[in-house]
Order: structure tokens, then sequence, then C-alpha cells
């Protein structure tokens, strides 16, 4: 529920701006951030010594990252797909839960975006440069 309302939230922005393909535009949004967020998680696990960074140069960004945003797509792009998502999210049953989801939203975003900037000042462990 929660992925849907992210993609639903992202999908609202686009079509409120003036692009024109809301549903690629939406689903690679959120095809990107969650890629972020699988480097980020990475890029921890690597600082504490329990994974190996899998980010060491440019060519495996490339490499793993175009199967997850494609993978995102894939799963979001279809149009019946985004308007049971449209009308899952509009009916009056939501309307308690928006505000509780509207602060998830939020939280996760500034949290995907600052988490770059903790994870790059945070001493332990050592990230090879790319």
């Amino acid at each position: 529920m929660i992925f849907d309302y992210f993609f639903f939230k992202f999908y609202n922005g686009i079509l409120k701006s003036s692009l024109d393909f809301p549903r690629f535009g939406a689903s690679l949004t959120f095809g990107l951030l969650v890629n972020v967020n699988i480097f980020e998680i990475n890029m921890v696990l690597a600082k504490l010594d329990i994974f190996p960074f899998i980010y060491p140069d440019n060519k495996p960004i490339l490499y793993m990252s175009t199967p997850i945003i494609a993978a995102v797509i894939f799963l979001l792009y279809n149009k019946n797909r985004i308007e049971a998502i449209k009308s899952k999210f509009s009916k009056d049953e939501f309307k308690p839960m928006k505000r509780k989801l509207n602060f998830a939203f939020v939280l996760y975003l500034v949290l995907s975006i600052l988490a770059v900037y903790i994870i790059a000042w945070w001493k332990p462990g050592y990230l090879p440069k790319w």
C-alpha cells in the first residue's frame, strides 16, 4: 500500500507539472529513488564491513540500476494499474489515512536525500573512490 501511495504522489505531482508523460515520468522518478535507496543501503553495509561495496566504478552502477529502474517502470507503467491506484486513493475511506501517509511520504523523501550526505560524512569504514 505504501509503495502504491508513493507512486500515486509522484504521479499527481507530475500531472500538475507541464510534462506530457505522467505515467512514464512517475514510474521513472520512483524507480530512480528506489535505486538511490538501494545504493544508500549498500553504502551503510559497506561502511559497517558487513557487505562489500558493489559500485566501485561506473559500469556496475549502470548494470545494477538499469534493471531496477526497468522493473519499477514495468510494474507501474500499466494504465490499468494506475487507474486502480487512483481509484483506491480517491475513495472516502482513504481520507483518515491521508495525513499519516503524507507524513510518511515526506519523511521518505527527506531521509532519502539526507542519507546521501549523512553516509558521506560518516567516518567508520572505507568506501573506494570512483
